[in-house]
């Protein structure tokens, strides 16, 4: 098993956000999206990165943010990572990757839930309580078609259940990365969530569908035995405004990582921080996004 898994990776993010209205969106409107949670960033290195990550993915994470970014993993990785939420909300994603051929394939799992909530009839008193979760399970597979470009694709079914209902569904991603010779820039863009609609009992909606483009910028910092890296991307998801992510990670001596980021276009977000601590083929990382 040592000699499989190159590298671990044990992700805690503390995200305090308003999860209320991302349990709305699975109740969404005609027209609406649903699966609100398909929006939610995995791993800590990202979201302390202020989730502009699409161009510089290279580990099993890259299953949910660029799947053509699993061709730049090295060797067999595992990452799992836990977001404590407020308010009982949890978030948890477990992903795999291992290179084949030219290429490379991953398969993740990810799941958002809470605690019960309380049931009430129409005058207010309580009949019980009921449960909130949401599953999502992806395979994807990147292919090396140059030393410089890569592609991926990934599917994924979604599963989301409120009481005793619940609405699923099949989506696939698709995306690209291209490294420019010699210069430490790559560039990458992502469509994620194409599929039909869904139903949640007698009510269809459409998926987030989510287009993202960025570039990353990393060079060697010698003096420090480390490395920096520069990244941002422009987002845009179905029925939200065009956004901006912008990122930047600070290694020493491939054992200490500093990271922060900004999102711009967002009411209620706009920094984030982050810290790696490398041992090797161990890596731990913690990310905070504070609530604005």
């Amino acid at each position: 098993m040592q000699r499989l898994i190159r590298r671990h990776a044990l992700a805690f993010i503390l995200t305090p956000l308003c999860i209320p209205l991302v349990v709305a969106g699975a109740l969404a409107a005609p027209g609406e999206t649903g699966f609100a949670f398909l929006k939610l960033g995995v791993g800590a290195r990202a979201m302390g990165m202020g989730s502009a990550y699409v161009a510089l993915a290279d580990d099993p994470t890259a299953i949910y943010w660029n799947p053509a970014g699993l061709a730049g993993a090295e060797g067999a990785q595992v990452t799992a990572m836990h977001n404590e939420w407020i308010q009982d909300f949890r978030q948890e994603f477990a992903a795999v990757s291992h290179p084949l051929g030219r290429g490379a394939f991953g398969l993740g799992m990810s799941g958002f839930y809470a605690s019960e909530f309380e049931k009430r009839d129409d005058t207010g008193v309580l009949i019980g309580h009921f449960g909130f979760n949401d599953i999502a399970v992806t395979g994807g597979y990147a292919y090396r078609f140059t030393p410089r470009v890569a592609g991926g694709v990934a599917v994924k079914f979604v599963r989301e259940m409120i009481d005793q209902e619940d609405a699923t569904a099949v989506a696939f991603d698709l995306g690209g990365r291209y490294a420019i010779a010699e210069t430490g820039i790559t560039l990458g863009g992502a469509v994620q969530n194409l599929g039909g609609d869904a139903k949640f009992v007698a009510q269809s909606f459409p998926l987030p569908r989510t287009l993202r483009a960025g570039a990353a910028y990393s060079r060697a910092i010698p003096r420090w035995n480390g490395k920096g890296s520069l990244s941002a991307e422009a987002r845009k998801s179905r029925g939200d405004d065009a956004r901006l992510h912008v990122g930047g990670e600070l290694e020493l001596r491939e054992r200490l990582a500093l990271r922060a980021g900004a999102k711009f276009g967002y009411d209620d977000e706009d920094l984030s921080f982050g810290i790696g601590l490398i041992r090797r083929r161990i890596h731990f990382d913690y990310a905070l996004v504070p609530l604005s």
